[in-house]
């Protein structure tokens, strides 16, 4: 046996603490810190682009054919699509079982998929653009804008900005550099329309003259007997000035009409822009920055705030760089709270066993509580597990399991050595012998217990995840540190000479009246079975009687001093329109004294500060987002009700919902309701209707749908006779409109590593309005061989007239299907499940009829929900058969098996009923804590039927033996259940909202649980033990002779 070696060996003993001190060290110098665990990303996005398609050309010509070609891909789960004016975005989410290998091949198989596809597109439409980076947070946040009262131009920002990623990109540690506000620079042809139509000038002429003037392709290489030359042909574009004087036409006599005849050159933006960021009320750009996977967040993240402070020293002077948002901030903050509920449990857990068990078996397990943290610190690092809020929270849940078995092993040595004067060495192999089994029982059931947390696969399975592998790993290491280290420890320093009437700080408290009561209360209990199982079981009954009670939830909210706000103004409106709501908005936020920073970007999504933020909008006029941050995170609820409210109020030409950080996967909608069908005006209809009864609900504050009217559009109506008259066709008449107002390419200008492309176009001044466009002029065909003293083209007026149109709606897919999502925001504070509750009462009482072939089916918080338990769900069945397994083989009895079994069901009823008298919602860290408790619980059952097994009196029905040794386990019982109630009584009491079900869960169970341990089990085993005898005496009286 080695502990009895260990003990005689004291080398041996010391060398085995060493090497688990030393690797348990280097493992936490160097395993990985950061906030919260990596989110495994299973979703990407393509987007294509085919302007002047309206949405269901999109749909049959774009949409349909990636779907069709990703759908033989069985890596994929799901394909949500949508089909609006110009662009198609899908939306691909894998299966959530891949591994890391198997989502790589994934998505290229996805990119390969997507090549097919636009193998097939209609001319002018672009390639698909894949993007499987969305979902990443970044470690940081930087901004660059003018400093106060210094205007900077955007083109210098941006020029910064760029030397400041790619600098960014070359630090050490960084994974991705992503730009936001970035400008689209340019070269600017603007083109006189009088003056081209003078010349008899086509757009598509002057783009292909441009194009032919700018060189760039290989003129080959000469090749001698003595050297080798590339050549090249001179002439490219390397100046406005080499632009300007581009020969258009060439005359017969040398003369020629040149570029700067008929157009302006100049470096501009590309207008309009695609998107656009305010940092702190000024024009700049925000640049996100992502550590790479595996490093200290903490240490990153100095290291680099060193590279922007030295970085700003280089920069020029009036520009302001300055880190909006550091992630090591909130990592620190949080660590340092989690750590000190691991060291108030700590503290809390020796002090119970100073008082229960004396100062020497406090020692021991004080001994053993950092050796097994160090123990799972450097397994963890060699899982690739990080230390983050999740795991150092599985490491203060497991403080409270981790000390029973050294708590039951201290104390079977020390009744060995005092009680029954037994040698160290046979106190040692007595203990260990006796244990081993309960022991590896009890860990079993408890890792088994938390193998959904284990399994569960998905985003919620890397967050969630984490805790149960601290958990599991934590109570591996205690398991065999209570059988290899705790005897040896124990039978050091519980020396034989001790006996129970010393002090009480070294055999700690009597038990006195307490325990008086308890063996009365036992004597009771085992004389009057019946009534004691009974009433025992009123409080697991009254539990599951009390769930229906508990609110149901998926994940909840966090206290962080982060919010962020989401701007949409209808379709069709600019980017200006959007920017100057926003300015107001932007003034009125930053006016609030709550508030102490607030960033925005326009057209596009916000680079995420959080890890379950999705980054879904991009060229998108008529969005705006913002993040803010607070100066009080435990205001910041508060101030997101407020804000709701007064936005509401004074901007009602918006939909603007201010929304707080919360945890779990990314959720798009508390509430939302998906609609499928076929027909797009019938669930347009449909949507509308659920949407008014969404938005009658008392705690909705915002409801909109995903099909909804387009925005204006103008069409060209053509005569088709006088186009043919012309020589022109319809598609002669868009592709003239979509160069002058779009423009076209024609070359590209080199600055350093900046390529600015050359665009064509004619002044914006010439189409500002409905009128200018429809006085535009097309070139005709023959007009290069028209007479000089003719006008070479025709109006668009003379050709047909224009109408004011609505666009039709995007169209949105999943699966192949036509889909109108509903989706709801709701107060802050208030649980999706109340208002889905409420909105399922509304749709029993007055049911919305359907047509045939139409479904709905509720998304948002409530199908992630759904969704995640039957994932864990599905796991269960292979758990409860090895948990039953476990529980039979350490009993070899069917009928004491099924009392583990009637424990196990009690602690899920006591768990509930924890949670009912707290009022906790049921959320999904709160279930996950309610399975747990049955592992938990079933510990001192384990432990006091298997001491009950061994003893003959008990067996024999005695109920003094039977009272003995329950008394006799009494002790170590209290000690593991309170401090097992201790070591979660920190995650109970620090206000959270996330922790304290998921701790009062298990911990209330527990504690509740030791009315089953001393009134159902002994009981019970008394029962089943005189039915057992009564058997096997029938079964002897049958077989005898007569």
């Amino acid at each position: 046996m080695l502990a009895r070696i260990l003990y005689g060996n004291v080398r041996y003993f010391t060398l085995l603490v060493l090497v688990i001190i030393i690797v348990g060290l280097a493992g936490l110098r160097s395993i990985a810190r950061q906030e919260d665990p990596t989110i495994t990303n299973f979703v990407a996005t393509l987007t294509a682009f085919y302007p002047g398609a309206d949405p269901a050309r999109i749909e049959a010509m774009i949409t349909r054919p990636l779907e069709d070609e990703l759908r033989e891909i069985t890596e994929i789960d799901e394909i949500s699509s949508t089909s609006s004016s110009g662009v198609a975005s899908l939306r691909i989410t894998l299966v959530e079982t891949l591994s890391a290998e198997s989502i790589e091949r994934a998505w290229s198989e996805i990119r390969d998929a997507a090549s097919d596809a636009a193998a097939g597109f209609p001319v002018g439409a672009s390639a698909p653009v894949f993007d499987d980076d969305r979902l990443n947070a970044y470690t940081m946040i930087v901004a660059l804008n003018g400093a106060n009262g210094v205007e900077v131009p955007l083109s210098l920002l941006h020029r910064i900005a760029l030397d400041f990623a790619d600098r960014a990109r070359n630090f050490s540690g960084t994974k991705q550099v992503d730009l936001y506000g970035e400008p689209e620079e340019e070269v600017r042809v603007a083109l006189d329309e009088q003056a081209m139509v003078a010349r008899g000038l086509g757009l598509a002429e002057i783009a292909a003259a441009l194009r032919a003037a700018d060189p760039r392709v290989s003129a080959g290489r000469s090749i001698g007997d003595d050297n080798e030359l590339i050549i090249e042909v001179a002439g490219e574009f390397d100046s406005l000035a080499r632009i300007r004087d581009v020969v258009l036409r060439a005359d017969a006599d040398g003369g020629g009409i040149l570029l700067r005849d008929i157009a302006r050159v100049y470096k501009t933006r590309s207008t309009p822009p695609a998107a656009r960021v305010l940092a702190q009320g000024k024009e700049g750009i925000l640049v996100g920055i992502a550590m790479t996977d595996g490093l200290q967040v903490d240490k990153w993240s100095k290291q680099f705030t060193d590279f922007v402070a030295d970085y700003r020293l280089l920069s020029p002077r009036g520009v302001n760089i300055e880190i909006s948002y550091d992630q090591s901030v909130y990592t620190v903050e949080r660590l340092k709270g989690v750590s000190a509920n691991l060291a108030v449990g700590v503290v809390l857990v020796i002090l119970v066993l100073l008082f229960t068990m004396g100062w020497r078996a406090a020692l021991v397990v004080a001994f053993i509580l950092p050796l097994c943290s160090l123990f799972s610190i450097a397994v963890l690092y060699q899982l690739g597990v990080a230390i983050h809020q999740m795991s150092v929270t599985g490491l203060v849940v497991a403080l409270g399991l981790l000390v029973d078995g050294s708590i039951v092993m201290t104390d079977e040595v020390r009744k060995r050595l005092i009680d029954h004067g037994d040698s160290a060495t046979s106190a040692i192999t007595g203990a260990v012998g006796r244990l081993r089994i309960p022991l590896l029982s009890s860990a079993t059931t408890t890792v088994l217990a938390f193998m959904p947390m284990v399994i569960l696969p998905g985003p919620s399975g890397d967050f969630m995840g984490s805790i149960a592998i601290a958990v599991v790993v934590m109570l591996v290491g205690s398991l065999l540190l209570a059988l290899i280290v705790t005897p040896v420890l124990a039978a050091w320093l519980l020396p034989k000479g001790l006996t129970r009437k010393g002090h009480w700080w070294e055999t700690g408290i009597d038990s006195g009246r307490s325990g008086a009561a308890l063996t009365r209360s036992l004597d009771w209990s085992l004389r009057n079975p019946g009534s004691s199982i009974a009433l025992a079981l009123v409080l697991p009954i009254t539990g599951f009687l009390s769930f229906p009670t508990l609110t149901a939830q998926f994940f909840p909210g966090t206290d962080r001093d982060q919010m962020y706000l989401q701007v949409k103004l209808p379709d069709g409106r600019s980017l200006q329109d959007t920017t100057t709501l926003v300015e107001q908005l932007d003034a009125r936020l930053r006016g609030d004294p709550l508030i102490r920073r607030v960033d925005w970007t326009i057209g596009e999504s916000a680079p995420a500060f959080y890890y379950n933020m999705f980054r879904s909008r991009e060229r998108m006029p008529s969005w705006a987002e913002a993040l803010v941050l607070t100066r009080n995170a435990k205001e910041t609820d508060d101030l997101i009700r407020r804000l709701q409210r007064e936005v509401d109020t004074a901007y009602p030409q918006a939909r603007i919902i201010v929304r707080g950080i919360d945890q779990g996967p990314p959720v798009s909608a508390p509430l939302e309701i998906e609609i499928y069908g076929d027909n797009l005006d019938i669930l347009r209809d449909l949507g509308e209707t659920f949407r008014l009864r969404m938005e009658q609900l008392p705690d909705v504050t915002h409801t909109n749908t995903s099909l909804v009217a387009g925005a204006p559009k103008l069409i060209f109506n053509a005569d088709r006779t006088l186009l043919q008259r012309s020589g022109l066709q319809a598609r002669d008449v868009a592709a003239a409109l979509d160069g002058a107002l779009r423009g076209v390419t024609g070359g590209e200008l080199l600055e350093g590593t900046q390529r600015l492309p050359v665009r064509a176009r004619l002044e914006e001044s010439a189409w500002r309005s409905a009128d200018d466009i429809a006085s535009l002029y097309l070139p005709l065909p023959n007009g290069l061989e028209s007479r000089a003293d003719t006008l070479n083209a025709v109006s668009l007026r003379s050709l047909g007239d224009f109408t004011l149109a609505p666009s039709r709606s995007p169209i949105a897919r999943t699966n192949g299907q036509r889909t109108n999502t509903v989706q709801a925001f709701l107060t802050r504070g208030i649980l999706p499940e109340e208002a889905l509750e409420q909105l399922r009462q509304d749709l029993t009482d007055n049911p919305i009829l359907l047509p045939q072939g139409y479904r709905y089916e509720f998304g948002g918080d409530s199908g992630e929900r759904a969704e995640v338990v039957e994932q864990i769900m599905g796991s269960m069945g292979l758990i409860i058969a090895l948990l039953i397994a476990t529980i039979v083989l350490t009993f070899n009895s069917w009928r004491l098996s099924a009392i583990a079994i009637l424990v196990c069901i009690c602690s899920m009823g006591l768990s509930l009923l924890s949670l009912a008298i707290f009022q906790y919602p049921f959320g999904v860290q709160a279930m996950i804590g309610v399975i747990g408790s049955v592992g938990v619980s079933i510990n001192a059952a384990i432990i006091i039927m298997t001491a009950l097994q061994l003893d003959e009196g008990a067996l024999a029905g005695g109920l003094y033996a039977t009272r003995r040794v329950v008394m006799g386990s009494s002790r170590h019982i209290v000690s593991t259940t309170v401090t097992t109630f201790g070591g979660f009584l920190p995650l109970i009491l620090e206000g959270s909202q996330f922790w304290p079900p998921f701790a009062m869960s298990i911990a209330g169970g527990v504690l509740l649980s030791t009315v089953v341990s001393f009134f159902l089990v002994p009981p019970m085993f008394l029962l089943v033990n005189r039915v057992g005898r009564k058997t096997v005496a029938a079964g002897a009286m049958t077989a005898s002779p007569t």
